[in-house]
């Protein structure tokens, strides 16, 4: 009886004793921190003296009300600048380093973001390793650099010219005219690309009427110019040139202008126009090439009224070749075929050019 007794008191009290020897949960695991994640892909390079924009995409952004690109110069050991990241129209998110910020050797950055706690948490590179962006000349300071490296730091030139060209007429009268010009060139390289200076002859003869006896007079002009090109793209050059003088009787003035594209050097398509009071206008298309190394070859179509015709514009093509005879000398030779008024002639032309 009394053993049967004890076996049920024990029993009774089992669970409670497993109960007590079972361990105490553990208690709940808070839910990790949220956070934005953040997608850049790294600019190498800027321009000089523009903004640089900084993208990213951005998801959660919510979870970090702060997200910034953290800029200096390149090298420096000053205290980072701030740049908020913002949200732009197509949905994606841009910083941007003011343009004053942007100068040579170049820009280094880092992306940064701050949660709700204040804890900052790094999104790109960090304030140790920051990235680096290499900050490069603008477009036209990389070209005109470009352009003394192949000129050997000549920047200035002396040219010489000659060319002239026989229209003959049906009446075998006297219709040619003679231009030779020497000139001073300074390049500058830049958007101002070169400034000239120099002075000119026009000599000639041209039936005074279209009289089928009508004498030839004599033409002639002497003046002084000067000339700019500008560069306004990387392959689009502007000429615009002012001439005064005096001809054989009266006051000499007029101007001319032309457009390149493509480079003057190389391969390019030229148009242009001249207008002298005293000797009519003149217009021309000219195609140059170099495919045949070392030498620069061009054909041109001209038409014009030299020197001052009163029969119909004289229409000639023309063909030159350059050829650099030595290390700052180059020399041309030009050979013209046309007519004005009855069975075409020959014309041709000469010229050198010293850089130094």
């Amino acid at each position: 009886m009394r053993a049967s007794s004890i076996l049920a008191l024990s029993l009774l009290l089992a669970p409670a004793v497993a109960r007590a020897q079972k361990p105490a949960a553990a208690p709940p695991t808070p839910p990790a921190q949220a956070r934005a994640s953040v997608l850049h892909v790294p600019p190498g390079q800027a321009v000089d003296a523009e903004p640089l924009r900084l993208v990213a995409v951005i998801d959660a952004a919510v979870s970090e009300p702060v997200i910034v690109a953290r800029y200096r110069r390149l090298g420096s050991a000053g205290p980072y600048r701030e740049a908020p990241f913002e949200r732009s129209s197509a949905g994606g998110y841009f910083a941007t380093v003011p343009a004053e910020e942007v100068t040579r050797p170049g820009v280094e950055y880092y992306i940064a973001g701050r949660d709700a706690g204040g804890a900052e948490i790094a999104h790109f590179a960090s304030e140790r390793e920051p990235h680096p962006v290499l900050v490069e000349a603008p477009l036209v300071e990389r070209l005109g650099q470009s352009d003394e490296e192949r000129m050997g730091g000549r920047l200035d030139e002396i040219r010489l010219d000659f060319d002239g060209h026989n229209f003959g007429n049906r009446y075998h009268r006297h219709d040619y005219f003679m231009r030779s010009e020497i000139g001073w060139t300074h390049h500058f390289l830049r958007t101002l690309y070169a400034i000239s200076f120099g002075y000119g002859g026009i000599e000639g003869k041209t039936p005074e009427t279209d009289d089928p006896g009508a004498l030839a007079v004599k033409k002639s002009a002497r003046y002084g110019f000067s000339e700019v090109r500008t560069r306004l793209h990387e392959s689009v050059f502007v000429d615009l040139r002012a001439t005064l003088g005096v001809d054989r009787d009266d006051l000499e003035y007029g101007g001319s202008g032309a457009v390149t594209l493509g480079r003057p050097w190389r391969s390019c398509l030229q148009v242009g126009g001249e207008m002298l009071r005293s000797m009519g206008p003149t217009a021309y298309v000219r195609l140059q090439w170099d495919t045949a190394p070392p030498f620069l070859m061009g054909a041109s179509v001209v038409k014009t009224d030299l020197p001052d015709a009163v029969l119909t514009d004289g229409l000639y093509i023309k063909y030159d070749i350059i050829y650099p005879l030595l290390d700052r000398l180059d020399v041309r030779a030009a050979v013209s075929y046309g007519s004005r008024d009855g069975a075409s002639h020959w014309g041709g032309g000469a010229g050198a050019a010293l850089s130094f």
